[in-house]
C-alpha cells in the first residue's frame, strides 16, 4: 500500500540543486540572477530546485523576504512544479504561514526544518511541532520533506520519529532530505524508509552508497557549480566506471568545503559568471577574502 501512495506522490528523485540565493551589494535579494541560475540549473538536468535552504541563506532572510522571493521566482517563470521551497522556522506559526504561501503560488513540496532554538527535546515534542503545523496548514495538496541537519539545527530526528510522522500523515509527509553526514545513520533511514518515503542525501559524497542502500537522490549544494557531474554519477551510478566518476565529483566538493562552503560557492559563481554581485553573502557569513579567493581558484583548476 505504501508503495501505491508514494507512486502518486509529487517526487523527488536524482540531482536537485540547494540553490544559493544571489544579492545585490545592500544584500537584498537578486530575483532576476536567481531565476536565471534556476533556468541554466533545469537545463542542465537537474530534476527540480531547492530555493531557500540552508544553501540559500534561508534563515538570514524575514518571513517577509521569503515569500517575496518565492513570488518573484515563480512569476519569473521558473515552473512551480519544479520547486521545493524551505519553509521551517523556529516558531510554528512562522512555518505555517510560509508553508500555506508556497502552496498559494503552487508550490507544493516544501522542506521544513523542525523548529530548532531549543536544544535536548524529545522525540514527542519534535513530533507535536510537525503535526501541529500540518493540521494548521490543512491543506491535502502539501507534500513535506523533512529536513535532517542536527549538526547546523541541533536536533535529532530519529528512524522511529521519522517514519511515525509517516505513518501518522501518509500523504503529506512524503520524504526527508538527511545532510547529517553519519552514513550509518543514513543507511538505516535508506533501507528502512526508502521503500516508502523519497529519501534524499544531502551530499553527493554518499549518492552511490545511498542510492544501493534505497534512497531516491541528492540535494546538493555543490550541484550549484557542478551539476552536470554529479547527474552524469546519478546516471550511471550501476556503470562500471561510476567509482571514477564518483571520486571525480567528490574531489570537486572537498575543494569547496576547505572554505566556508557557502561564500566558497558564490565566489565560483562570481568567478565564472563575471557578475561580482554572486561574491554577496548576508552577515554572519562574510565573503572569501582574496587569498581564499585565490587559494579556492586554484584547488578547483588542479582538478582539471
Amino acid at each position: 500500500m505504501a508503495e501505491v501512495v508514494r507512486a502518486r506522490l509529487h517526487v523527488a528523485t536524482g540531482v536537485v540543486p540547494a540553490a544559493l540565493t544571489p544579492m545585490d551589494d545592500n544584500g537584498n535579494p537578486n530575483v532576476t540572477l536567481l531565476e536565471q541560475h534556476c533556468r541554466r540549473l533545469l537545463a542542465q538536468g537537474c530534476t527540480s530546485i531547492l530555493i531557500l535552504g540552508t544553501t540559500g541563506e534561508a534563515n538570514s532572510f524575514t518571513i517577509a523576504e521569503r515569500r517575496a522571493i518565492l513570488e518573484n521566482v515563480v512569476a519569473g517563470g521558473i515552473p512551480a512544479d519544479k520547486l521545493i521551497v524551505g519553509t521551517g522556522c523556529c516558531a510554528v506559526g512562522d512555518s505555517v504561514e510560509l508553508t500555506r504561501h508556497a502552496l498559494s503560488t503552487g508550490v507544493q513540496r516544501v522542506l521544513m526544518l523542525p523548529p530548532f532554538f531549543y536544544k535536548s527535546v524529545n522525540d514527542q515534542g519534535i513530533f507535536d511541532a510537525f503535526a501541529s503545523t500540518i493540521e494548521r496548514v490543512n491543506d491535502d495538496r502539501l507534500r513535506l520533506f523533512l529536513y535532517l541537519i542536527p549538526q547546523v539545527s541541533g536536533i535529532e530526528m530519529s528512524a522511529d520519529l521519522v517514519e511515525r510522522l509517516h505513518q501518522e500523515f501518509p500523504t503529506i509527509v512524503v520524504g526527508l532530505k538527511d545532510s547529517s553526514g553519519n552514513w550509518p545513520a543514513t543507511e538505516t533511514l535508506c533501507r528502512r524508509l526508502g521503500p516508502s518515503m523519497y529519501v534524499m542525501v544531502g551530499t553527493e559524497a554518499l549518492l552511490l552508497r545511498a542510492m544501493d542502500a534505497g534512497a531516491s537522490g541528492c540535494i546538493s549544494a555543490t550541484a550549484n557549480v557542478a551539476a552536470q557531474a554529479i547527474i552524469a554519477l546519478y546516471d550511471k551510478r550501476n556503470d562500471p566506471n561510476a567509482a571514477s566518476l564518483e571520486r571525480g565529483v567528490n574531489a570537486t566538493r572537498v575543494a569547496f568545503e576547505n572554505f566556508p562552503l557557502i561564500p566558497a560557492l558564490k565566489t565560483y559563481m562570481a568567478l565564472t559568471s563575471g557578475v561580482a554581485a554572486w561574491r554577496n553573502v548576508r552577515p554572519p557569513l562574510n565573503q572569501l577574502t582574496p587569498t581564499e579567493t585565490s587559494q579556492l581558484l586554484r584547488r578547483v583548476q588542479e582538478l582539471r
